[in-house]
Order: structure tokens, then C-alpha cells, then sequence
């Protein structure tokens, strides 16, 4: 059932039959509802049981879990006896699943604190880490690709073993990970798969859009603004949630400053095209209202709550729901997320297509079993998720990893994860804005954002240094 807040029954009636939508769209005029069930943010979706009883009530939303959680409420009780847990090999191990900020992180501090005979074991399909904040530098040219990866082989040397596989299966009853290298037994395991770019969803992509969070996306990114004399730039963002929820504008201010520079920006238009109500909007209204001057200032069109519909590659369009179109000569878009496909055929698919953890020990509901960054989604106070960061997938790994070793030797595992995060902006012009704050603050974020300058966008180049270095 759709609820339409402050809507009339016959505004509700042509939404619903302009959509050829089956099911009932019902006004809440005075938005009761929208008020006792939302936060004010448009669309949400809650999910109520048999009983009557809220089961999920958020702004993110996935099919797939969504019906994988309607089923799960209407099946019947196995009567058949739970299959026997296999035996673990007698060396304890850990098992990491993906080599992205989290899991690397976890790995690094699991073998720190941990024995020598204790396993730790990390899985990626990947041979090589990217850091992905240095690819918004690489679609100017002020980076190359080989400057920001690393390979995850050489965490070999740190006592960690790696393994270039992908993950097909997890057995969480008989606590086993099934890869294309066989399988592993774990004693506990850390699910840090990150978020899987589904551009193949968003028809046309190929023959229209380049992919802002790829490598190679972000090489053709520069090569189309180097060529570029005039025409119009666009920076889409299909759909929520997307990891770095400041990177479209981080690129929309870049793609600015490089027109700018290169002498053609009079000739050029820079539009950005988000659902977003306003930029970062997890943050406090004074953190969006002073980016979204920003981009005024800079003459950059944004274009918020966009609902995306298509892709136009022969008249090179952008879309919305209401039929109106943007003609575009080249287009940078963010690819939509969706869970890899193995959290997706897995118990752990949570309703908002993710994986649900406890806000303060990212343990899922499986005994030994953790999800942290960019696969796991938490729940704050004011209903919205956390944002999709690698700051926060460091800080969780930690938190992770220091439970586990914890756990491991018998010591109280008391650490537990604050909601505290940090993110810088870069602005271009060798300028950055700096916005950080304590996310798990009751009944919404607090977070501030210091005024932009030089310093911090020497203070963000540093922390990338430190980074690479530091974990390698």
C-alpha cells in the first residue's frame, strides 16, 4: 500500500494510475502518518507484520530483501533437525572477507593483537587495493591509477594469508566460507565486501555515462574533460544509497575548477542531479544548505529530489519520472549499489538489501559472525542509515577486530563503535571543507563543518600518504 502525506484522494489516483501501479495509493492528508512513521524524508518504507507490529521502517529500500523478509515471516517452522555444525580445524582462524578499507584494516589489527597460531585469512577477488577517495583526483589528472593501489599480496608479510578468490557461499550454521579456491572454516568471520556497482541496471550506462567510481571510469572522465569545448556537464545519481555521499559534489566542485582552468568554463554547464532532498542529508540542514551555496556560488545547477527514469543515448538524455529531460554531452554517474550476490543468497540480506548489525558491535545476528563498511547498513536514531564511508569501516574494523582477539583470549570484549565520522570535501583550486561530528547523537547528527581553505586540502593529501604507507 502507498501512502501519499498532504496528498488528495484524487492526486493519489493519478499517481497510481500513471505508474500502472496494483496496489492501493491511499492520501494522508494531514500527514499522520507521514509523521508517526517518517522523519520527514520521501520515499519510506515500512514493512508491518501479521501481528500488526512495525518490522522495518527506514528511507532505504531493496526489493530483494524486502521480499526475502515478507517470506521469512510467513514460513512455517522447519521440523526437520538442523543440519550438524562441522568440526573446525584445531587452528583457530578469522576469516575477512574483502580487501577494501575494513578489511584490510580488520586484518592488519587481528594479526597485532592475536598469536601466531591463530589463522588470520583474507579473501578478495581483487589481487590489489584501491583507495578510492585519490580516483576524484584522477578524473582531473592530478593522480595516476598506479599511485593509489596496492597489491593485498604483500600482506603476506605481515603474517596475514591472502586469497584471490571470489566468495560464492556462506554456511553460517556450519561456519563455512566457500571460494573459488576452496572452502575455509572459520572460527569467526568479518563480512567487509563492500557495495557492488550495478551500472548493468541503468539502461544505456555503457553508450552514455561514465562509471565515477571506477579507475578506468575516472580515466575516461579526464580524457572527455580534457576534450570538452563547451556543451554541458552533468553529474547523475540514479538511485540511494551510494558509498561517499559527498564524492558527486566533490566532483561536480573538481570538474568546475578544471573547466575553469583550462579557459572553456563560460561555454560550459555543470548540472548535478540527485533524489536527495539536499547534499549529505544524514548531516544537519546547515551542512547541506552551505554546500548547496557553495554550489551556487560556483554556478553549478543541482538539481535535488531528481527521480531518475532513463537513459537516452541517441539524443544523449537524462530522464526524470515526469518525462522531463536534460540533454548532456558528458556524463559522470554513480553507478547504483546493491549487496554482492553472495550476502544477497544469504541469511544475512537484511530489508534494506543489506546487512543488518548492532549499532555498537556490527555483530549480526549470527553467533561470531560481523559485517562493517559499505555491506552493512545501521539504523540511527532519526531512521536513516549511516552513510556508506570508508572512515567508518576503518573505525568499525577496529571495533571488530579488537572483539574478536578479545573474545579470542578470553578477555572482556568491551569495544564497541561510537558513530563518530569525518570527511573531507575537496572543492578544487587546491581548497578542501572539512565536516565531522558524532553521527550516533540522539535525535539527529551532530556534525559541524569548518570553514573551506588550503590547509585541509593539504591535511586530506597527508591522510592519503598516511594511509598507503601505514596499512602497507
Amino acid at each position: 500500500m502507498g501512502l501519499g502525506p498532504f496528498e488528495t484522494e484524487e492526486a493519489c489516483r493519478a499517481w497510481r494510475e500513471e505508474f500502472e501501479l496494483e496496489f492501493p495509493v491511499l492520501p494522508d492528508r494531514d500527514g499522520v502518518l507521514f509523521r508517526a512513521f517518517t522523519n520527514g524524508w520521501v520515499p519510506w518504507s515500512v514493512l508491518v507484520g501479521p501481528d500488526g507490529k512495525v518490522v522495518f521502517s527506514e528511507n532505504e529500500f531493496d526489493e530483494s530483501g524486502f521480499s526475502s523478509a515478507i517470506r521469512r515471516m510467513y514460513e512455517r517452522p522447519s521440523e526437520t533437525k538442523p543440519a550438524e555444525r562441522r568440526r573446525v580445524a584445531s587452528a583457530r582462524c578469522t576469516v575477512v572477507l574483502g580487501g577494501g578499507t575494513g578489511g584490510v584494516v580488520a586484518a592488519r589489527v587481528l594479526r597485532r593483537r592475536l598469536p601466531a597460531d591463530h589463522r588470520i585469512v583474507l579473501v578478495d577477488r581483487s589481487a590489489i587495493h584501491v583507495y578510492q577517495p585519490s580516483m576524484l583526483w584522477q578524473m582531473v589528472g592530478e593522480r595516476r591509477p598506479s599511485e593509489f593501489v596496492r597489491p593485498l599480496e604483500s600482506l603476506q608479510r605481515r603474517g596475514i594469508e591472502f586469497r584471490n578468490a571470489d566468495v560464492r557461499t556462506l554456511d553460517l550454521e556450519n561456519r563455512v566460507v566457500g571460494t573459488t579456491a576452496g572452502d575455509l572454516d572459520y572460527d569467526s568471520l568479518v563480512v567487509s565486501l563492500g557495495a557492488e556497482l550495478a551500472s548493468e541496471t541503468v539502461g544505456g550506462f555503457d553508450d552514455m555515462a561514465l562509471d565515477l567510481y571506477s579507475r578506468e571510469g575516472c580515466s575516461r572522465i579526464h580524457a572527455a574533460l580534457q576534450e570538452l569545448d563547451e556543451g554541458v556537464v552533468a553529474i547523475l545519481v540514479p538511485a540511494m544509497p551510494f558509498k561517499c555521499p559527498a564524492a558527486p559534489y566533490e566532483a561536480a566542485f573538481l570538474a568546475e575548477a578544471f573547466l575553469r582552468q583550462k579557459g572553456i568554463r563560460r561555454k560550459v554547464e555543470i548540472h548535478l542531479f540527485t533524489p536527495e532532498h539536499t547534499p549529505m542529508p544524514v548531516a544537519p540542514a546547515a551542512v547541506g544548505d552551505t554546500i548547496a551555496e557553495m554550489l551556487a556560488a560556483r554556478g553549478i545547477h543541482y538539481h535535488s529530489l531528481f527521480t531518475f527514469q532513463e537513459l537516452r543515448p541517441e539524443t544523449r538524455e537524462v530522464v526524470a519520472s515526469d518525462g522531463r529531460a536534460h540533454h548532456v554531452d558528458v556524463l559522470l554517474c554513480v553507478p547504483p549499489h546493491r549487496a554482492p550476490e553472495v550476502v544477497r543468497s544469504s541469511p544475512l540480506l537484511g530489508l534494506s538489501g543489506f546487512v543488518h548489525v548492532d549499532p555498537r558491535t556490527l555483530r549480526t545476528e549470527y553467533e561470531d559472525v560481523y559485517a562493517i563498511g559499505d555491506v552493512a547498513t545501521i539504523r540511527l536514531p532519526n531512521g536513516m542509515a549511516l552513510p556508506k564511508a570508508g572512515v567508518f569501516a576503518h573505525a568499525e574494523a577496529k571495533v571488530v577486530a579488537r572483539r574478536i582477539a578479545d573474545a579470542a583470549e578470553g578477555r572482556t570484549a568491551d569495544n564497541t563503535f561510537d558513530g563518530h565520522g569525518y570527511c573531507w570535501i575537496e572543492l578544487g583550486d587546491g581548497r578542501a571543507g572539512f565536516a565531522g561530528g558524532d553521527f550516533y547523537a540522539d535525535p539527529e547528527p551532530q556534525v559541524r563543518m569548518r570553514r573551506p581553505g588550503r590547509a585541509l586540502h593539504w591535511g586530506k593529501v597527508a591522510f592519503e600518504k598516511w594511509w598507503l604507507r601505514h596499512w602497507f
